[in-house]
This record gives structure tokens, C-alpha cells and sequence, in this order.
């Protein structure tokens, strides 16, 4: 477990699967990821979360739950490290926050908490992120963590019917003022 100035940061258990499908099958989070299918059932939620630490015993991702201090057994979202490359030392961070918790800075200290443990715990080069960019308080999120924008490509995703341009930010450890 771990503790910023308003979140714990966690692993998540079993227990988590109703809040993250509460959170996940609301269509207007769904829509802002590259990845959650929609509609989102508690089965799968239950699903993934069996599947995580295999995954991090693998070293191939590190996702992690997003709790407010008041309430650390409650999930309002997840903050991940995926496609980890031991070689390369790289690997993508991706975040979902539970919309009644939008535009009040979680993703962003939940971002910042992930890139430094990418970096000192994980002892990665470099991190990178995307976002579609119908959705721009994503990648002002990116860069409020200290992340550079790198450039978008055009209909670079196919979801729900229709293609998504994609923009890419990244950060490298060197970045890192010490």
C-alpha cells in the first residue's frame, strides 16, 4: 500500500469488483479509455482483478487501486503500468477515475505517485501515456505529471465504431529533477 497526500494506492482484491464495475460500465469513462469494453460486467471485473497478480509476478504490469484516504476499502479508480519492457526498460501508464471523482486532481497525483515508481521502484528509462484527444483533460493530466508531448496520429484507434486520433506524451527518468 501506498500513500500520497489524499490517496492510498493499493493492490486490489476480489472485494473491489462491484465498485470497479460501477465505475467501468458508465459509457462517459468507458469512452475516454483506450482499453475498458463497454458494456462492463461485475464478471469481468472479477476476471482481471484474478488475473493481475500473475501479472505483476511477471513483471508485465503494475495496476494499482485508486482509494481516498477517508475510505481506502472504496475504489474511484486505477492507475497502471502495462507493457512493461524489462529489456528496454519502458512501459505505457494508463488511469480511469470514477466520473463523480472527475476534475478534482486524482488522476494527476495518482500519475505523478506512478511515474516515480516506475522510475525508482520499477528502474524504468522511460514511461509513456495516450489519450484520445476528444478528451483533452486526459493529456492535460500527462503533462500536469510532468510528462512532454510527443505528437498525435491521426485515426491512429478503432472503438466503438469510429476512429480516434491519439496523442502521445512521455517522460524518461533523466526528466526527473533529483
Amino acid at each position: 500500500m501506498f500513500e500520497t497526500e489524499r490517496l492510498i494506492i493499493r493492490r486490489f482484491k476480489i472485494e473491489d469488483a462491484y465498485d470497479i464495475y460501477m465505475s467501468c460500465n458508465d459509457y462517459e469513462v468507458a469512452k475516454t479509455t483506450l482499453g475498458i469494453p463497454w458494456p462492463y460486467t461485475i464478471e469481468m471485473a472479477e476476471g482481471w482483478i484474478s488475473k493481475l497478480p500473475l501479472r505483476e509476478e511477471e513483471g508485465s504490469s503494475y495496476e494499482f487501486a485508486i482509494c481516498l484516504k477517508q475510505d481506502p476499502n472504496k475504489i474511484i479508480g486505477c492507475i497502471a503500468l502495462t507493457d512493461v519492457n524489462p529489456r528496454a526498460k519502458r512501459a505505457e501508464m494508463g488511469y480511469w477515475v470514477n466520473r463523480k471523482y472527475w476534475k478534482q486532481g486524482i488522476a494527476t497525483e495518482a500519475a505523478k505517485f506512478m511515474i516515480g515508481f516506475g522510475f525508482e521502484n520499477l528502474g524504468l528509462h522511460s514511461i509513456i501515456a495516450r489519450y484520445f484527444d476528444i478528451n483533452p483533460a486526459s493529456g492535460r493530466v500527462m503533462e500536469k505529471s510532468g510528462m512532454r508531448y510527443v505528437g498525435t496520429i491521426r485515426d491512429h484507434e478503432f472503438r466503438f465504431d469510429q476512429y480516434y486520433n491519439v496523442g502521445y506524451y512521455e517522460i524518461l527518468s533523466s526528466d526527473i529533477k533529483k
